[in-house]
Formats: C-alpha cells, sequence, structure tokens
C-alpha cells in the first residue's frame, strides 16, 4: 500500500494549524507550482502536476474536521511504523537529480535542496540541476542561493523559458519588480503564447505603476487560460488595482472617490472581478474594502444634518414675517406670498445640499486640490 501524503509537509504548516493558516499555505502552493505544469521539461511537469493533486486533495480534507481527524489518526499510526531498511547502496552512482525530484513530488524542500546541492556536483554543467536546486533553495527561503543557482541555469541553457520564468518568480517574491519584469519577459520572448510568463509581465507591470498595461496582459492571459486559477487570480488583482487607480488623492496618501465617472468606473471593474469568483480569502477583504467605498459612494442620502437649527430659525423667522405681510393690508399681500415661497425654499435647498450620493458629499468636504485629481 502507497504511503499516505504528509499534506501539513506538503504546505510546510504545522500539524496543528488553523484553517486560516492552512488556506493561505494552500493558495501560496498552488500559486508556486501551477504554473511549472507548463513547464518544458516532462519531468518537471509531473512533479508539478502532482503537488497540484496533492494539494487540492490537502485542501479537500484538511477543511473538513471529520475527515481531517481521520487523516490525523492515519498519519499517526504510518509515522510510528517503524522505517523499513533502505537497500540503496550510497555513493556516486545515485541519480541525484531523480531523487531531488522524488524530494520535491513529496513536498519535502530541505530533502529536495539537499539532493539537489549533491547534483551539481555530480553534474557541474547540468542546467537541471542546477535548476532544481534554485527551486528548492527558493522553497526553503534562501533566497539568495536561489538567485546565483537560477542565474547559473540561464548561464549553462539561456533558451529555457522556465528558468527565466523561476527567476522572475524569485524577484517577485522578494517584490523586485523591475528585476522580475525582465525575466518574465525574457520568458514570454521564448514562449510567447505562454500565459502563465504573459500573466508574469502584466503583474510585473501592474506593481510597478502601469496600471492598464498588466492589465491587459493578464486579459489576454486569462482568455488563454479561462479555467486557470492562478492566471484568474491575478488578472482579479489586476481588475481590483484598476478599480482605485482612478479614485482622487489626497495629501496624506489616502484616496476616495470625488466623481460619477470615478464611481462608474470602480462599479464597472467591480463586476469583472464578481465573475471571476474569487474565492482567496485575503483577496476577498481587499474587495470588500473597496466594495464599501464604491456602496458608500453610491448611496443617496442625509449626509448631514449641520444647519438643520438654522433652518428651522430661518423658516420661523419667515413664517412670522409672511403673518405679517398678509395682516398689514395693501401691498403687504405681494411680499406675503414672497415670504410663503421663502417659506418653501429653505427646505428644499436643504435637501438638496444635504440629501446627495456620497460621492457628492465627498467632493464638496475635500480640498480643491483632492477635487482636480483623478478621473473626472
Amino acid at each position: 500500500m502507497a504511503p499516505l501524503a504528509n499534506y501539513y509537509a506538503i504546505l510546510e504548516v504545522n500539524p496543528e494549524a488553523d484553517i486560516e493558516t492552512i488556506s493561505k499555505a494552500i493558495s501560496e502552493k498552488r500559486r508556486f507550482w501551477q504554473p511549472k505544469t507548463s513547464h518544458p521539461k516532462l519531468e518537471t511537469r509531473q512533479t508539478a502536476e502532482k503537488l497540484m493533486r496533492d494539494i487540492s486533495d490537502a485542501e479537500t480534507v484538511l477543511n473538513d474536521p471529520p475527515q481531517r481527524g481521520e487523516y490525523d489518526r492515519k498519519l499517526a499510526a504510518q509515522v510510528d511504523l517503524p522505517n523499513p531498511p533502505s537497500t540503496e547502496t550510497p555513493g556516486a552512482g545515485r541519480d541525484w537529480l531523480q531523487i531531488a525530484l522524488e524530494y520535491l513530488s513529496q513536498g519535502n524542500a530541505a530533502q529536495a535542496n539537499y539532493a539537489a546541492r549533491e547534483a551539481t556536483g555530480q553534474l557541474p554543467e547540468n542546467p537541471e540541476a542546477w535548476y532544481f536546486r534554485g527551486v528548492s533553495s527558493a522553497l526553503v527561503d534562501h533566497d539568495q542561493d536561489a538567485l546565483f543557482e537560477l542565474n547559473e541555469a540561464i548561464r549553462l541553457d539561456s533558451n529555457q523559458a522556465a528558468y527565466h520564468a523561476e527567476l522572475g518568480d524569485l524577484y517577485k517574491k522578494n517584490s523586485d519588480w523591475r528585476d522580475a519584469l525582465g525575466a518574465y519577459q525574457r520568458a514570454s520572448n521564448l514562449e510567447p503564447n505562454n500565459a502563465y510568463y504573459k500573466a508574469g509581465v502584466g503583474l510585473s507591470y501592474g506593481a510597478l505603476g502601469e496600471v492598464d498595461r498588466g492589465a491587459e496582459l493578464l486579459r489576454v492571459a486569462h482568455e488563454q487560460l479561462p479555467d486557470d486559477e492562478l492566471v484568474r487570480y491575478y488578472y482579479a488583482l489586476a481588475l481590483l488595482e484598476q478599480s482605485t487607480s482612478t479614485w482622487s488623492k489626497f495629501h496624506d496618501g489616502t484616496q476616495n472617490i470625488l466623481s460619477e465617472a470615478q464611481l462608474n468606473h470602480t462599479k464597472e471593474k467591480l463586476a469583472k472581478i464578481d465573475r471571476l469568483n474569487i474565492t482567496d480569502r485575503e483577496f476577498q477583504n481587499d474587495l470588500d474594502e473597496v466594495r464599501v467605498f464604491a456602496e458608500q459612494a453610491e448611496s443617496v442620502k442625509f449626509q448631514s444634518f449641520s444647519g438643520l437649527p438654522g433652518l428651522a430659525a430661518g423658516e420661523i423667522a419667515t413664517l412670522i414675517a409672511m403673518t405679517i405681510a398678509f395682516n398689514s393690508g395693501g401691498g403687504g399681500a405681494f411680499l406675503g406670498v414672497i415670504f410663503l415661497g421663502l417659506l418653501v425654499l429653505w427646505p428644499v435647498l436643504f435637501v438638496r445640499s444635504h440629501r446627495v450620493a456620497g460621492w457628492q458629499w465627498n467632493r464638496k468636504q475635500a480640498p480643491a486640490y483632492a477635487r482636480n485629481t483623478g478621473l473626472q
């Protein structure tokens, strides 16, 4: 019987981890391994595909308390069993690259990294050995080592798009977006039809402030792979960034919706995001924040009751003046009609100035410099 996959090791979480921690780890692992399912090397694709299946199984089991309890019991029983004696003979004849791949497919990054180091010693001119050494170093957060190792793989074979894309992932991990853009662009140039590499370019442009350019590339990538969860997530991120990119800006770095055009633009992007059905919890939290801003900006209500005492006083004074005018006879009737009109006009003006859409009230309260920023 095949050994039970250790989902906790694959996700790199503690067996006592809560649902939120597990969900976050699942999202991170999917984003790491999903692009590698299109790797040009068969072994890499198979490793990535297996891990993607394990990650999906982990999501099903660990997010369901009864299933998780049963799984934990089986895993504990498996761990308690004595390890069978190894029949392998250590030595230079071992295929360390294959061993590294096997460890990666089990989700054991530390052991994979050790095996990959042995592989580069065994095969110092093999770019694949350096590539997997870089991949495993990145997984255990040895990013400086990974940077050298991936560049070594590229030096030995600069025509492998996956090597450049992996380097882009490493730069992205450390928010080095300018370098990430260059690496993803080189990967995309080598394989123009690869949606993952195109998505990496788009994501980098968005992070560098070229929001619309990045979103367009991510839209194209999403159309190429409409059912791909990772590309769909990246496209949703770009749309969310677009939704706020046109808002008016204040000196303290905050933003708000101060025009109807900004509101309509935001609603359009939110509608597109909703159609993508993103379930990532952190993304949903960010999306909800933007949605609250949009709902408040669209809501028509009494935004303030300031000035109401003055209105009441004015109404009383106008009523008294109207009464006196009508009772004075002669030309007083004409003045009485004027006061009657004012008696109706004051409330109308008060309502029109205080019961407005949120964006109109925001605009009224904002300083002039802010009103002139953003989409008008």
